[in-house]
């Protein structure tokens, strides 16, 4: 069985599952559970504020979060499982994590290169 991508790939997209995956999943719950935005040195962030020019609620960016952490935690799995649909999951969340500055447009750089250079060919011989 050919996996989507090399095993040390892998490694490096579970680092991104991590992070921002799995801080993008908590930014995006924790509104409606604390019942205010999540901020770091009273900084709601780039999407919240950018949603606010836009003049769209409040909520929409803490939803689009967790869309893109639940894609991140549901795809790298399936990833390690050798599931070839879950990699345009993967390839969708790492590209959308560009759009936050900072460490997650970082790691979503690194996902894009893992997914992109370290594909496995069916010639390979899997370990």
């Amino acid at each position: 069985m050919n996996r989507p991508v090399r095993p040390a790939a892998l490694i490096v997209l579970t680092a991104c599952a991590l992070y921002p995956g799995l801080t993008f999943a908590f930014q995006g719950v924790y509104p409606f559970w604390a019942g205010e935005p999540f901020g770091l040195v009273s900084q709601w962030g780039p999407w919240v504020e950018f949603a606010a020019k836009l003049g769209l609620p409040v909520w929409v960016a803490p939803l689009a979060k967790l869309a893109i952490g639940g894609m991140w935690l549901a795809g790298v799995p399936g990833l390690w499982a050798g599931d070839g649909r879950a990699y345009p999951l993967v390839l969708l969340a790492a590209v959308l994590s560009l759009l936050y500055p900072g460490g997650p447009m970082f790691m979503g750089i690194v996902a894009l290169v893992c997914l992109l250079a370290f594909r496995e060919s069916p010639g390979t011989q899997p370990a």
